[in-house]
């Protein structure tokens, strides 16, 4: 009887160390990055990261991308999360009046000729926008699929007879902000996450909630594109009136070595 009971006990860890295995391995990585940058005093400068340098003065329209990736090789059922910013209520963003947020249009999971939808359940996003006293928000990002799961990124995947290669990554929604005067250079401003409620999750393709702790949530942030410092411009300036006056003394050397020539 004991030998049975420590089977079965054997055979249980066993069970819950593949299982654990298998979380560990798992991943779903949120990603922020600053896609575009127009107007405003100054301009901005680094697009294409999750980190952006804008001109004093503010007034730049600003879009943030917002993707999605994913190892699991059962797919993703569901995704659902939110956006946070300006938490530290420096009020340094607001949305940019008329262009809402928006979530892709989803994507067509099947590579044959039938058609698997996996993308928005419902159309729109719920906005909340900063001011000095309320951080901002935008609930909720979210896509599912009715007969067909997500693939994992980048591997490939075969329905019925047919098989293709997943994306890299999948952009799924775009906010778009406006930078309010000079931005603080305090660290992210932009964070995603499960914010709303009971509302917000992710469950793969054979339908177990994602755990939290297998998520990485990107971040997003802005800082004022960097001005010489005094002493840095003073310095420069020495170095260019230096220049001047030396080629100013090979012109009058030349000339007195002619002249004396002559």
């Amino acid at each position: 009887m004991k030998n049975r009971i420590a089977f079965g006990l054997a055979v249980a860890a066993l069970v819950w160390l593949a299982g654990a295995t298998k979380d560990a391995t798992a991943a779903v990585t949120i990603s922020l990055e600053w896609g575009a940058c127009g107007g405003g005093a100054g301009g901005c400068t680094a697009t294409g990261g999750n980190l952006i340098a804008v001109g004093a003065g503010g007034g730049q329209t600003l879009r943030l991308d917002v993707y999605l990736r994913h190892d699991l090789t059962q797919g993703l059922e569901s995704h659902t999360f939110s956006l946070n910013f300006d938490t530290a209520l420096d009020n340094e963003l607001s949305f940019t009046a008329g262009m809402a947020p928006v979530e892709w249009a989803g994507s067509d999971v099947d590579p044959g000729t039938g058609v698997s939808s996996y993308g928005p359940f419902t159309a729109g996003l719920t906005i909340q926008e900063s001011t000095p006293s309320q951080a901002g928000r935008v609930n909720s990002f979210e896509s599912g699929g009715l007969t067909g799961v997500l693939p994992a990124n980048g591997l490939a995947y075969t329905v019925g007879t047919s098989t293709a290669t997943a994306p890299a990554r999948y952009r799924v929604g775009q906010v778009f902000f406006t930078a309010i005067n000079t931005p603080i250079d305090d660290g992210s401003d932009v964070f995603s996450g499960l914010f709303n409620g009971l509302f917000d999750l992710i469950v793969d393709g054979v339908s177990v909630t994602v755990p939290p702790g297998t998520i990485t949530f990107g971040t997003a942030g802005l800082y004022p594109v960097a001005i010489p410092e005094p002493g840095t411009s003073s310095l420069l300036g020495l170095g260019l009136l230096g220049l001047v006056l030396a080629a100013r003394g090979r012109r009058r050397s030349k000339a007195f070595i002619r002249a004396r020539a002559d």
